[in-house]
């Protein structure tokens, strides 16, 4: 028998349902590259928002006046996790600090917590963008000491990787990369600031297979 008019709409709408799902998940054989929707332009005008406001901080701190006082890389890597704004708890559990042997180097501890700042959230971008469920141990910082008169700290996440044509390019000042939107916020700062410690930041990445970026000082006498 026919179906009672209550249930014609919603077999209808069964049928549309039905229809999309079908659409959604069929491959074409030489699939086009799409406009983006409005949640992924709303991530990316919110990122150039966030990448803006990171170069201004940077930039405040550079004016600073210059100031020099022994730090304890341990210490400070704890307060830049403790302090960092996570936006989620999942977040903030994904971050495992590993200090090996803690050393002491001298420079602004201002500028220094600023520098972890923008390595943490350019690991976290990279984790959003691999699309990750940032479980424990995806993003690292670690403490170490390599040698009698150095020490390092290391920010090690499993994120999207960075292109290798494009390592040479991500300390220039700002450097923005779309394809891996990941890194590239405010790393020249953080070159300047580790430079002006005598130090020195290296990065080692892969496409798809995480990012680790190193930052070697001397030890304060």
């Amino acid at each position: 028998g026919r179906d009672p008019p209550g249930r014609q709409p919603c077999r209808r709408n069964d049928r549309l349902v039905a229809e999309q799902w079908r659409r959604l998940h069929r491959r074409p054989a030489n699939p086009r590259p799409s406009a983006p929707g409005p949640r992924r332009r709303a991530l990316q005008t919110a990122r150039r928002a966030e990448q803006i406001d990171t170069q201004i901080a940077n930039a405040r701190l550079l004016q600073l006046p210059s100031q020099s006082e022994p730090i304890s890389a341990a210490q400070l890597v704890s307060q830049a996790h403790a302090a960092y704004p996570y936006q989620t708890q999942r977040q903030r559990d994904c971050v495992t600090v590993q200090v090996h042997e803690d050393f002491i180097f001298n420079g602004s501890t201002t500028q220094f917590l600023q520098v972890l700042s923008n390595l943490i959230k350019n690991a976290l971008h990279a984790l959003m963008a691999a699309e990750s469920h940032f479980s424990p141990g995806e993003l690292v910082l670690e403490v170490s000491r390599d040698r009698p008169h150095c020490g390092r700290i290391t920010v090690a996440d499993k994120g999207c990787g960075i292109d290798a044509a494009l390592l040479p390019q991500i300390f220039k000042p700002f450097f923005s990369n779309n394809c891996n939107p990941g890194h590239g916020l405010g790393l020249a700062f953080c070159q300047q600031v580790v430079h002006s410690a005598g130090g020195s930041i290296q990065v080692k990445s892969q496409s798809s297979l995480g990012a680790t970026f190193t930052i070697a000082l001397p030890l304060a006498h």
